[in-house]
């Protein structure tokens, strides 16, 4: 019964230090921190197409368990559904695409998503696995 009780008391604390996964998206001194776990679709980054010191586009992940046997991706998706452009592993574990790039491929004032996804980056693995795409947020350049 003290065991119970004990276990019952700790619950709150144990959901206070828990930490989940945060996605942090930023161009030109503009940033948006989402949930991957929440729907995000009220989520919009809004990219000014005046030049910027930083021409990038860049997503960092705080509080992932780091599992060497998962990979993440992120791309960038029109009202269409159809992929427009991935983003690039860097070395530091950020993901980025050039901002000047993407104004070549995206239209003005059009809104566009950033998903992401994980697979198993062992092939047999992945196969078994159904792939779920989470919206990140959305984006419009301007």
């Amino acid at each position: 019964m003290k065991f119970i009780l004990a276990v019952l008391m700790m619950l709150p604390v144990a959901q206070a230090f828990s930490q989940e996964m945060q996605i942090s998206v930023s161009a030109n001194n503009k940033s948006i921190t989402v949930s991957p776990d929440d729907k995000n679709t009220d989520k919009l980054l809004v990219i000014e197409s005046a030049p910027a010191d930083n021409d990038f586009l860049t997503i960092r992940i705080s509080n992932e368990a780091k599992d060497k046997d998962w990979k993440r991706s992120f791309s960038i998706y029109d009202s269409a559904d159809t992929a427009i452009k991935d983003f690039v592993l860097m070395k530091d574990g950020s993901y980025c695409t050039r901002i000047s790039e993407l104004k070549k491929d995206l239209h003005p004032q059009q809104d566009y998503f950033i998903y992401t996804i994980a697979i198993p980056k062992d092939p047999n693995k992945a196969m078994l696995v159904k792939v779920a795409r989470r919206l990140v947020c959305k984006i419009k350049i301007r």
